[in-house]
């Protein structure tokens, strides 16, 4: 093998000073475009944050306000009440009402039970209850029949928000 020139020396120098500039530039187009991407991502989570933060607000101020008017009258004389305006004899049909031992916060709960009832009678209640404006809430409802009749047993909870109490915050 021959030895190489000072010429030969200097042109490879010379291509491999600009093989790592070439490599180094490269590199450096590609650290400028990550920091572009990460800056534009940085942007687009900062604004989703403003708009968490609204909502955030938004959020506390409803949880503040009640939304639906709250009914008036105990949840007991209320459910009284819708029987008797749907024509049903509490004795017939067996009205049991239990009041709840653990409802949520700022609320009121009782067990119903209604036995002997069909089935237009018992659309009729539940119509009564998840129709009614201020609304209730209906909960763990079932439907059985009772062996030997097409009457059905109608086992539910009801709860409605008690009355001059703010809705509780969560």
């Amino acid at each position: 093998m021959r030895a190489l020139t000072f010429r030969e020396y200097l042109l490879i120098a010379i291509m491999l000073l600009l093989g790592i500039g070439a490599a180094g530039r490269y590199g450096y187009q590609q650290l400028e475009s990550y920091k572009s991407t990460i800056e534009a991502e940085r942007v687009l989570k900062q604004k989703q944050l403003e708009i968490v933060g609204q909502l955030e607000k938004e959020w506390a101020e409803l949880n503040r306000r009640t939304p639906l008017p709250v009914i008036p009258q105990v949840l007991k004389t209320f459910v009284e009440n819708g029987v008797k305006k749907l024509k049903l004899e509490e004795k017939q049909h067996n009205l049991q009402m239990n009041d709840l031992s653990s409802v949520p916060e700022n609320m009121e709960g009782i067990q119903v039970k209604l036995e002997q009832l069909n089935l237009d009678q018992m659309f009729d209640i539940l119509f009564f209850l998840e129709d009614n404006k201020p609304v209730v809430l209906v909960e763990q409802m079932e439907i059985s029949n009772r062996p030997g009749t097409d009457l059905l047993r109608l086992n539910l909870r009801i709860y409605k928000q008690k009355y001059g109490e703010s809705q509780p915050s969560g």
